[in-house]
């Protein structure tokens, strides 16, 4: 009776065991803990080590600076506004090599170049409202050589007390950026206030649009032809290399130049 009552106990542990032995192995869905087949040996397409929404083209981005931006974080909308949600850019790095160029506040206007080696990342950020005011330097005059004369007789021109005062009579030059890309030069005379005098001063850049590119400001200027008439559009590059509240330092083709904030602007 015994016997009876256990062969079906016996007969089901046998059947467990050979469905046990039979079923196959169970694939466990992929997790960071463990990885399927295709996450850890990707198609080179998918290999993306800086995953970003922004385009990691070298291209100038143009924004409004938003609330929560920092030191470490650029949050802004894009400009002109296309009706997406902030974006936000990381300058950590920007700020530690002083590639931030004026003071984040909410609202302004900014530049900013993105970081080839890192989409979430921009390498340059300016920001513009800062550069409105006038920036001014101060230029000296130097002998005007004037054909004819000898050599030894401008030397001795330069020697006399009248022409020694007119070489340290400094001028202000400038330039006055302004909303909407427009500009004014600062330190304009007519053409021929000069003529007669023995010195003559640099000439003055008659700038008249700006804009700002990746790192760089851009400054056209009408060029004058021999009568004083305007001849034609010339674009001057300078690559920013200081921005504060009170000083601009640019470095053109021709060497830097130190521009100091005009009070009362």
């Amino acid at each position: 009776m015994k016997r009876n009552a256990l062969l079906p106990l016996l007969l089901l542990l046998v059947a467990s065991l050979t469905a046990c032995l039979d079923k196959q192995p169970r694939t466990m869905p992929s997790s960071p803990l463990n990885p399927s087949p295709s996450t850890l040996n990707p198609q080179p397409s998918t290999l993306n080590p800086h995953p970003s929404t922004l385009d990691s083209s070298p291209s100038t981005l143009y924004g409004l600076v938003c609330d929560g931006s920092n030191d470490t974080l650029l949050i802004f909308l894009r400009d002109p506004y296309d009706g997406t949600d902030p974006d936000t850019l990381n300058i950590l790095d920007a700020s530690r090599r002083h590639r931030v160029f004026g003071t984040l506040r909410i609202g302004d206007r900014v530049a900013i170049l993105p970081d080839t080696a890192c989409a979430s990342c921009a390498s340059t950020v300016i920001v513009t409202q800062d550069l409105l005011g006038q920036w001014c330097y101060r230029v000296t005059p130097t002998l005007r050589r004037r054909a004819g004369m000898e050599q030894r007789l401008q030397a001795d021109a330069a020697l006399s007390d009248s022409v020694s005062q007119l070489l340290s009579q400094e001028r202000e030059y400038g330039i006055n950026i302004k909303a909407d890309s427009v500009a004014m030069p600062i330190g304009m005379r007519s053409a021929d206030a000069d003529v007669d005098s023995p010195v003559e001063y640099p000439v003055l850049p008659r700038y008249r649009r700006w804009a700002v590119s990746g790192d760089r400001l851009l400054l056209t200027r009408m060029t004058l032809d021999s009568l004083g008439n305007a001849a034609e559009a010339v674009t001057d590059t300078a690559t920013f290399l200081l921005l504060t509240p009170d000083s601009l330092v640019l470095l053109f083709p021709e060497g830097p130049r130190a521009y100091y904030r005009k009070s009362g602007n």
